[in-house]
């Protein structure tokens, strides 16, 4: 099948074939490759009638154009995503650990398996859980016990990986091909 000025494929080789290009964000001048000018145009950037610049997909994975229910429009030729981002408390959804703890002398009402009600207990055999609520002023837990986790101190943050696992392939662009006829 002869390609289409403008195609995009995928190659698994170091070397873009004859009549096409890398999609690296280069620019070429109108002269250096009118047809596809008249294709893409300066969607991906430019100086319009002088040159223009090929699609860069390098680092980026392929999009299709267009919205669907409860999703963001995306028109042809935006880019979007980050390869990393900084988490912040704010973006994390609010929520609580509750902790409910007693002595653990109570053994008629000790459970084996927890529940939501459960207090947590000091261990006596296998029973670690207790369904009776402590009484106010009851023990408290060494301050050791419980601590923050998943949090930087205030101001500080550190930048996360967002990369999917990925194979690098070539994507490239037909220079020079079959013209495609508009419907």
């Amino acid at each position: 099948m002869d390609a289409f000025t403008g195609e995009i494929r995928l190659f698994p080789f170091t070397f873009a074939p004859q009549d096409w290009a890398y999609c690296d964000g280069s620019t070429l001048t109108v002269q250096q490759a009118p047809a596809l000018y008249s294709i893409i145009g300066n969607l991906y950037g430019g100086t319009p009638g002088q040159n223009f610049k090929l699609p860069n997909l390098n680092g980026r994975a392929a999009m299709g154009a267009g919205n669907g229910p409860g999703l963001t429009p995306r028109p042809t030729g935006t880019a979007v995503g980050e390869d990393q981002v900084t988490l912040l408390p704010a973006n994390m959804a609010g929520h609580t650990h509750a902790v409910q703890v007693k002595v653990g002398g109570d053994t008629a009402a000790a459970v084996d398996t927890p529940t939501s009600t459960s207090y947590l207990s000091q261990p006596r055999n296998v029973l670690l859980y207790n369904a009776t609520q402590p009484v106010a002023g009851g023990p408290t837990l060494a301050p050791t016990t419980v601590s923050q986790a998943g949090q930087l101190a205030p101001g500080s943050s550190v930048p996360r990986s967002t990369l999917q696992p990925f194979l690098t392939l070539a994507y490239c662009i037909c220079i020079n091909g079959e013209y495609p006829l508009r419907p």
